[in-house]
């Protein structure tokens, strides 16, 4: 093989000189140049068969190497097989280990869940039993507390009851029994005097000889002498009307409360119409009222002490309807 490409190179070079040498030579004899043509072509066909015969040697070495390498595959793909074969082998072997332990485990398991069951069922039982048990232990219980609670609840409701009767039989006496019931109720005028002598100073419960109505004696005043100007003493409630005091002033002025009517709700219970210190208007039998009127009938002023309401009471409008 070397040899052979030694044989190429050496050609080539050759060829090349004889070429040089003919460009630079002088233009020689015909006969001359025929052979040198010649040989010229001779040289050229070897260089030619030498380079295929090279072609085909590389072509065969090629071939070689690759048969070569395919048997070398060949060989590792027995051996793989091989390898493959052992291990299948070994993992039937896992396999059939595995099951057996599997088997083996699930034995097992079926006699602990069976041991487990009958040890449940045991105490299922049990159990149930004992909660039966105590079941009933609390319906005794329940039914002993409710006949106690029921037997106390009789005796409180006996004893409210008695306690209820004995506090309406005290209403009863309080609401019979003539008292005042005017004292400190809300009040109303159409003016005030001097913007200091209220209405709410005609039921203080400051009823004295002092003349002072600025001070220690306060009375109501009207701010203007119209007639129709009235005091107005809301009861608070539904009241029958024993009696109606008013108390005039005791300073000066006592003609200035001639002309008052004195109304219970809608009844007329008596007029002022003289001069002194206190009027007593007795109602009838059976006249009921919320209010108390004290009306101006003249155009004259209106300026009381005091006005006391007594009655009994008070009671629901159905009460007395029925």
């Amino acid at each position: 093989m070397t040899g052979l490409i030694l044989q190429i190179v050496l050609v080539g070079l050759f060829s090349n000189v004889l070429c040089a040498q003919s460009d630079s030579a002088p233009e020689p004899a015909s006969s001359l140049n025929s052979e040198v043509s010649d040989l010229k072509e001779q040289m050229r066909e070897d260089s030619l068969n030498i380079k295929e015969e090279m072609y085909s040697h590389f072509a065969d070495i090629q071939s070689s190497l690759l048969l070569l390498h395919l048997i070398d595959l060949i060989k590792e793909v027995k051996e793989m097989q091989g390898l493959a074969r052992v291990q299948g082998e070994e993992i039937k072997e896992m396999e059939s280990t595995m099951a057996e332990k599997f088997d083996g485990m699930e034995s097992k398991l079926f006699e602990e869940l069976k041991k487990l069951e009958t040890k449940l069922e045991l105490r299922s039982e049990k159990t149930e039993s004992k909660l039966v048990n105590a079941i009933e232990e609390m319906k005794s219980m329940i039914v002993e507390d409710i006949k106690d609670a029921e037997s106390n609840l009789i005796g409180s409701m006996e004893e409210v009851g008695s306690k209820v009767s004995k506090v309406d039989h005290k209403i009863e006496v309080t609401r019979s029994e003539v008292r005042l019931i005017s004292q400190q109720k809300l009040t109303w005028q159409n003016s005030t005097y001097g913007e200091k002598l209220f209405s709410e100073y005609a039921v203080d419960g400051v009823y004295t000889a002092s003349g002072d109505i600025w001070g220690l004696n306060p009375i109501q005043h009207m701010g203007g002498n119209a007639r129709n100007f009235m005091l107005i003493v809301d009861l608070g409630g539904f009241f029958k009307i024993h009696t109606v005091k008013v108390w005039n002033r005791v300073d000066c002025c006592q003609s200035q409360s001639l002309g008052v009517l004195v109304y219970a709700d809608d009844e007329l219970l008596g007029g002022i119409n003289e001069e002194k210190l206190i009027f007593n208007f007795i109602a009838n039998d059976g006249v009921y009222a919320r209010k108390i009127y004290l009306k101006q009938s003249i155009p004259n002023w209106m300026n009381l002490r005091e006005v006391q309401v007594f009655g009994i009471g008070p009671y629901d409008e159905d009460e007395i309807e029925n």
